[in-house]
Parts: structure tokens; C-alpha cells; sequence
């Protein structure tokens, strides 16, 4: 496999020589691109070339490599664009500041946590009334349809639950500001914060979704990250406790991929069945999919010449209102693989250099990986424009890290709309801290003021 090997090279060079003098707070976006494409892109056909589908021809493996190349040399020429500032200075009084919680921002930031945690709790009783079934069935059945439950059960919030349902994830994150910004919070804050901390990453791997679930797992994980850094034997001890975080990570994702699909409570394949190993090929080896891309554009299929970007930009529109919505690319898949519409076992991930692919064929590739690039850069730089201080630039870069990585993965619509409502609330929280922050504490030089 010499393609994939030569462009994991170029990534990985690319990812540590060019971006060594970028803050790591705010490359995430940029790590997250790359992360991504090699953990689904690349790792298979490097570490596991066996389990590749052998009907692959060489001439496909060696089109999905420039696909990848062109992908990974389009991404990285427009992140490296820079936005020239014309003859503007920076005002003193909008330089970032450190977040400082006052009394009345604590209180503020509990009601986010009590109203977050409500209003996705909203969203399961509700599903739960109009489906006819307990709420225990509703929050046990991961990712299958629940038992008993009325067929096309309707909704009564509509567009409104997508983002009360990620209520849940900002309540998280206003929990790990009052543990992480307060030097001695009270014993009733810290227990309403772990609780709402537990409470997010448990409600993550209830849903049965990896992007779900690492969006979830993010709080919490930054929580303990940045407590532990606070520690004096944090550094002697910080890979011993990364790598201790990552294997309880490992295997919590393998139980949730072998109980997804029923109810948990009816789980019966024990132990053996957790083991990730099993799941890794599905969940990671999307290069095979990329595959049928490569086979079916354009002989059987017409390159869609952009036409893909529209679920991207009005995917917020109902379908109730507009009909005729075209539906995202990954419909593609189902399509190549027999399926319709209207029959179909799920969404395939073709992700992003095969959506760029399906459209202006290599010259797509690069492009869609140009306009990820630009779009990273952009998120990159609004975290970096956070203070040192602020927990939440640690915050809004793993979820935007994990938002790029989900992106490269899956089809680019679903993940970009998967994301968004996960990572604007913590958006909206920093503004409104920096603004209460302003009327109450003077703004430090940048140069003075410690960070993490």
C-alpha cells in the first residue's frame, strides 16, 4: 500500500513540523483533520492490509491514495491562509481576559446545569408519551427501535429538540466550569457537578453513537484533565494517567458498540463480546466504503458537480416545508450497495475526500479538503483568541477536535450538524462569562496573565 503510507507521511509531518509553533490549545481542529483521516483512512491499509476487501484492484488502492494526498495538501494550503488585519489595532478592552466567576455568574452557571439536565429530559418524556412506552425502555434501547412503541411516533418540539436534546452536554460543561474556576466550591456545587458530569457521559453511551458519545465523554475527560494538571505530581504521573483514561475509554466503547442495536437490560453475550476488537473494523474502516466511491464515480454514477454542499448549507430546513430537500451524499452508499431509500440498514460513512471525490472526482478531493481547512482554521482561531485561563478553550477545542475528526469520518452533513449544536453552546457560555467578566474585573495584559 504505498499511496496510503506516503500521504500517513505527509500528514504526519505536515501535523508536527509545519503546526510546531501554534499554541496546542488551538490547533485541535487541525489535529482533529488529521487524527481522523489516519484512524479511518489509514490505519487499515497500513497496519491491516489483510482486512481490506480483497476485491479492491490496485488501480482503485492507488486513486484512493491521491484522493487522500490531495485531501490532506488541500486541507493544509487553506489552513495556512491568514486573515491580514488592515490597518487595525486591537482594542485594549477586547483582548481576553480570564474567567473570573462572580456569585451571581455561579448561580447562573447551576441554573444552566438544572436547565440543561430538564431540557433533555424533556425530550425523552416526551418521545416516551407519544411513542406509548416507559421511559426506562426509551433511555435502555440503543440505536434500535423500542419495543412496543408506536410506529412513526411524532415529535412534538420538532426542530426545537435538536438542541434541547444536547442540553444534557451543556449542562457538563457549565458543571466543569464551577469545579475547575472556583478555588473551594461548596460541597452541594461539587456534588450537583459530578452528578451532572456522570450524568452526561452516561447519557453518551446510552445513545449507542460514537460521535454522541465522545462529544459526552468531553467534559468529563477535560474536568479531570485539567484538576489533575493542577496537581504536583501531575507531570510525573500525566502519561500513566492518560494512558489509564484511555483504556477505561476503550473499553466502555466496546461495551456500548456490542450493546447497541436492543434494549441493554437484554444483553446476553457477555465479556467476549466487549472486546473492541471485534467492533474496530466496522467503526474504523471506512477506506473500504471510500472504495466504492472511487469504483462507482462516474462510471455509474454522475459526479454530483457541488450539488452535495446543499444538505451541508440548508439542512436546517424541514422537509415538511421543502420536499424536494436533496438528500445528503451518503445516500450514495446505500445506493452502490443495492439499497434504496426507502430500504436501507443505515447511513454509510463515505466521509469527507469521498463526498470531494463523488463530486469533481481529484480535483474534489482537494477541494472539500480545502474548505475543511478553512473551516478549522477559522475554529482554531476562535480558541486561541480565548484567555490561557479560560477553561472553556479547553473545552471548545476537544469538542472541535472531535467535531473535525467525526466530519472526516462520516458523512460530512449529518457530522457538521451533529456538532454544531454541541459546540455552540459552549460558544454562547464563553460569551456571556466574558461579558459579565468585563463589568467585573480588569482586563489583564495577555503577556501577564498565567494559563493552565
Amino acid at each position: 500500500m504505498p499511496m496510503p503510507l506516503v500521504a500517513a507521511i505527509v500528514s504526519t509531518v505536515l501535523l508536527y513540523a509545519v503546526g510546531a509553533r501554534r499554541d496546542a490549545v488551538a490547533s485541535f481542529m487541525r489535529a482533529g483533520f488529521h487524527i481522523g483521516l489516519f484512524a479511518f483512512f489509514l490505519s487499515f491499509p497500513i497496519l491491516s492490509p489483510d482486512e481490506l476487501d480483497p476485491n479492491i484492484g490496485d488501480d482503485i488502492h492507488w486513486t484512493i491514495g491521491w484522493v487522500l494526498l490531495l485531501s490532506i495538501v488541500g486541507f493544509e494550503a487553506a489552513y495556512s491562509v491568514r486573515k491580514r488585519e488592515r490597518g487595525r489595532k486591537v482594542n485594549a478592552d477586547r483582548a481576553p481576559i480570564a474567567l473570573a466567576l462572580s456569585a451571581s455568574a455561579q448561580r447562573w452557571l447551576l441554573a444552566v446545569v438544572c436547565i440543561g439536565t430538564a431540557a433533555w429530559l424533556v425530550t425523552v418524556l416526551d418521545y416516551s408519551w407519544s411513542a406509548n412506552v416507559p421511559v426506562a425502555a426509551v433511555l435502555l434501547t440503543m440505536r434500535a427501535p423500542v419495543e412496543g412503541a408506536i410506529e412513526n411516533a411524532s415529535n412534538d418540539f420538532g426542530v426545537a429538540s435538536y438542541v434541547l436534546g444536547m442540553g444534557i452536554t451543556t449542562a457538563g460543561v457549565a458543571a466543569s466550569l464551577l469545579i475547575t474556576s472556583l478555588k473551594s466550591p461548596s460541597y452541594g456545587v461539587k456534588a450537583v457537578s459530578w452528578a451532572s458530569l456522570l450524568l452526561c457521559a452516561t447519557v453518551g453511551f446510552l445513545r449507542g453513537s460514537r460521535a454522541v458519545f465522545f462529544y459526552s465523554f468531553a467534559p468529563l475527560a477535560v474536568t479531570c484533565w485539567m484538576m489533575f494538571s493542577g496537581r504536583r505530581f501531575a507531570r510525573a504521573f500525566r502519561w500513566a494517567w492518560i494512558g489509564a483514561a484511555s483504556a477505561v475509554l476503550i473499553v466502555v466503547w466496546g461495551a456500548m458498540s456490542a450493546m447497541r442495536g436492543a434494549d441493554i437490560r437484554a444483553y446476553e453475550g457477555g465479556w467476549d463480546n466487549i472486546s473492541p476488537a471485534i467492533h474496530v473494523h466496522g467503526a474504523f474502516d471506512i477506506y473500504s466504503a471510500l472504495a466504492g466511491i472511487v469504483k462507482a464515480f462516474p462510471e455509474q454514477i454522475e459526479f454530483q458537480y457541488g450539488a452535495s454542499l446543499v444538505p451541508l448549507v440548508l439542512g436546517w430546513t424541514p422537509r415538511a416545508i421543502w420536499p424536494e430537500k436533496p438528500y445528503p451524499f451518503s445516500l450514495y452508499a446505500n445506493i452502490i450497495k443495492g439499497e434504496t431509500l426507502e430500504v436501507r440498514t443505515a447511513s454509510i460513512a463515505v466521509g469527507l475526500p469521498g463526498e470531494g471525490y463523488g463530486n469533481f472526482g481529484l480535483a474534489g478531493a482537494c477541494l472539500w479538503g480545502a474548505l475543511m481547512g478553512l473551516a478549522c482554521r477559522k475554529g482554531d482561531d476562535y480558541i486561541g483568541r480565548l484567555h490561557g485561563r479560560n477553561p472553556l478553550s479547553l473545552h471548545l477545542a476537544g469538542f472541535g477536535g472531535i467535531w473535525a475528526a467525526m466530519i472526516v469520518r462520516g458523512g460530512v452533513p449529518e457530522m457538521f450538524y451533529m456538532g454544531l449544536n454541541v459546540i455552540a453552546m459552549p460558544v454562547l457560555l464563553a460569551f456571556i462569562l466574558s461579558r459579565r467578566a468585563r463589568r467585573i474585573a480588569p482586563v489583564p495584559h495577555p503577556r501577564e496573565a498565567p494559563r493552565f
